[in-house]
């Protein structure tokens, strides 16, 4: 149906999976609550929530996406929007809403939420290492790095760890 941008909260973890066809995805649901001025009671009234079903594949966007949000968090989700039509078990009719996600944002209106520096090269290219080089570092170590020097949390965000999608199991009504 085209491009859109949706609001809502996570109603679980993000979480990584592969297809059938071997590709590493991530998906996870979104859930948007909206509100609508009630002119007879003169109030605000809370409507009912629209899920999202949301993939992505960029590497770079599940790598962030899976270390970063988790339930409850609040995003923004853009990307290529697609409704499909379904029946349930009792023959009612319902609607699929999802969403190729081409970028996900976290909102700060709830929660602060710290944007690490990335590990960059003299030529300002994006350096990687192999996960194996990986230091246990962070919430597991104990290391809180709103706590750290300047020195020291440059070393302690060039030492965490990459995360590489593993899970096998085919999200269900995504396709290109």
């Amino acid at each position: 149906m085209g491009k859109k941008t949706v609001q809502g909260n996570l109603t679980g973890d993000p979480r990584p999976v592969r297809t059938k066809a071997g590709q590493d995805l991530v998906v996870m649901t979104v859930a948007e609550n909206r509100r609508r001025f009630n002119e007879d009671s003169r109030a605000w009234e809370d409507t009912e929530a629209k899920f999202y079903d949301v993939a992505m594949d960029r590497a770079q966007l599940c790598e962030n996406v899976l270390a970063s949000l988790h339930k409850g968090d609040r995003v923004t989700v853009t990307g290529d929007y697609r409704v499909g039509a379904y029946a349930t078990s009792t023959g009612q009719p319902g609607l699929n809403h999802r969403i190729w996600a081409e970028d996900v944002a976290a909102s700060m209106q709830f929660n602060p939420v710290a944007v690490l520096p990335r590990d960059r090269d003299q030529d300002g290219a994006h350096r990687t290492g192999a996960p194996e080089q990986a230091v246990q570092t962070g919430a597991a170590a104990g290391v809180d790095p709103a706590q750290l020097t300047p020195e020291a949390y440059a070393e302690w965000a060039a030492a965490q760890p990459v995360v590489v999608p593993g899970a096998h199991r085919e999200p269900a009504g995504f396709s290109r």
